[in-house]
């Protein structure tokens, strides 16, 4: 059994030490800091890995590397340091990976670097299961990356937080217990997200449901099912309560009128690798929420019409843009469901917390969402708008969209050149609910959304609107909703 040097074992001690730490984290930059000399701040994570990859080259017997030589601390040391070594060397294929499978769809396709990869896990002395788990987290791994990333740009303290927190909710707080215990069996811990319209919530929620662990199948250089079926989606508000179930569990042919085939609902659409997310989960009655919460209690349903029971093996993401605690305390959001959904509770910050806590991630947005436009940079029409945004719209401006509002600012300002913002008028009327009122005239349709919304906030129910308005409740709830 061969035994590094004191020197080498505490290098392979302080990589090993890196592969477990959760990338979005101050911490991880303290450490590539500490490891390579450098102040914090000089280098961002693609180029500290790097010289990383340099440093292992110095010291990883990659030639002759067995694993099976080596034992104890030693061993589990060094078998982490040559797996983040081949993590990192293998990082290219496995992004460019992503982008042919997303573009590919839903059938899963071959892996390129699979037969090199395995190849050095043969020469190392790992097996077959082994070697499977290893690719299978390398590939989940690179994805949680690439969808963080992708979905939450800025460096706020608040967005910084948030990515820590989505790298935690997918792989927990502590990837060692994920590893040896958790790897593929998170469909029991569900996450509820909170935050106001517009925050960015059903991104954040595609980010965890395409970055769930997908077995990889060596003989067939595969994965068992494309990321692009993780994910599926479902909006409570655009449905009236009469066909939320039918979208939830499916229906059979026939089972009511206008049923002239067979549906599959969100959860039978669910892989046993995926997760669902179920939008706007603040906005259903109890009654329609004991539906939902027999499905994430037992994990089987049966589609409407039918006696047929179901298994849902996936993960539930929920999200809400109303003051959660609040329904709970008024009675109108069951405790038990909540109890179902809170695994974890990630709160989206708003535009405006993020603009205050650092005002340069107003650039750094609009060359993001530019980006999305003009897929190539344009750092004279950034900071054109840039520019604009911040003389002409003042400064504590709420952004009550928060950054689908910015989106729309940024594409209004490319075809008209402004973005008006005019200042709100208080006026009271007898019942004590306040209309803010731009200036020049407001339409009926307007009026009646801001007064079906105020009504909402004051009893709560739909019903109780639709009553007071004397609208039907589908209506009411489109006016709330929109």
């Amino acid at each position: 059994m061969q035994k590094p040097p004191p020197e080498q074992r505490d290098f392979f001690k302080q990589i090993a030490e890196l592969a477990f730490a959760n990338p979005f984290s101050q911490e991880r930059e303290r450490q590539d800091c500490a490891l390579l000399n450098i102040s914090l701040g000089t280098l961002d994570i693609y180029q500290r890995s790097e010289k990383i990859q340099a440093l292992l080259l110095d010291q990883l017997p990659l030639n002759n590397f067995r694993i099976t030589d080596y034992q104890g601390n030693s061993q589990e040391h060094i078998k982490f340091t040559w797996l983040f070594y081949q993590f990192h060397e293998f990082q290219a294929q496995f992004n460019q990976f992503i982008e042919d499978q997303r573009l590919a769809g839903d059938k899963p396709i071959e892996l390129p670097c699979a037969k090199a990869l395995s190849q050095r896990f043969q020469q190392a002395n790992f097996n077959i299961p082994e070697t499977e788990k290893f690719i299978a987290l390398f590939y989940q791994l690179h994805r949680g990356f690439y969808f963080i990333s992708t979905a939450v740009s800025g460096n706020c303290p608040a967005i910084i937080e948030l990515r820590m927190r989505l790298w935690n909710n997918i792989f927990t707080f502590n990837p060692q217990w994920y590893m040896d215990y958790l790897c593929g069996k998170m469909e029991d811990f569900s996450t509820l997200l909170l935050g106001a319209t517009g925050t960015g919530k059903s991104l954040v929620a595609h980010s965890i449901g395409c970055s769930g662990f997908i077995p990889f199948d060596l003989s067939k250089r595969c994965f068992k099912e494309s990321f692009t079926r993780s994910f599926q989606a479902i909006n409570l508000a655009q449905y009236p309560d009469s066909l939320l179930e039918s979208e939830l569990f499916g229906h059979k042919k026939g089972a009511f009128t206008g049923a002239i085939e067979h549906h599959q609902g969100l959860f039978s659409r669910c892989s046993e690798h995926g997760a669902v997310f179920i939008d706007e989960i603040g906005d259903i009655d109890i009654p329609t929420q004991v539906k939902p919460l027999n499905v994430i209690q037992d994990r089987t349903f049966c589609p409407v019409g039918s006696h047929e029971k179901m298994r849902f093996s996936g993960r539930v993401i929920s999200a809400t843009n109303r003051n959660i605690e609040q329904l709970r305390k008024n009675g109108h959001f069951r405790d038990d469901l909540y109890y179902r959904l809170c695994s974890d509770v990630i709160e989206v910050p708003s535009l405006q917390q993020r603009l205050q806590e650092n005002p340069e991630e107003l650039k750094h947005l609009i060359a993001s969402l530019l980006n999305r436009v003009t897929d190539i940079p344009a750092p004279h029409l950034v900071s054109r708008i840039t520019s604009h945004i911040r003389t002409s719209i003042p400064k504590n401006y709420a952004w009550p969209g928060n950054v689908r509002e910015l989106e729309q600012c940024i594409r209004r300002i490319c075809l008209t050149g402004n973005y008006p913002i005019n200042e709100p008028v208080q006026l009271q009327t007898g019942n004590g609910f306040t209309l803010a009122k731009n200036s020049g005239e407001t339409s009926a349709q307007s009026l009646l959304q801001d007064y079906c919304r105020f009504l909402y906030e004051r009893h709560n129910s739909y019903e109780a609107v639709a009553r007071i308005t004397q609208l039907d409740r589908r209506t009411a709830k489109k006016y709330i909703v929109d």
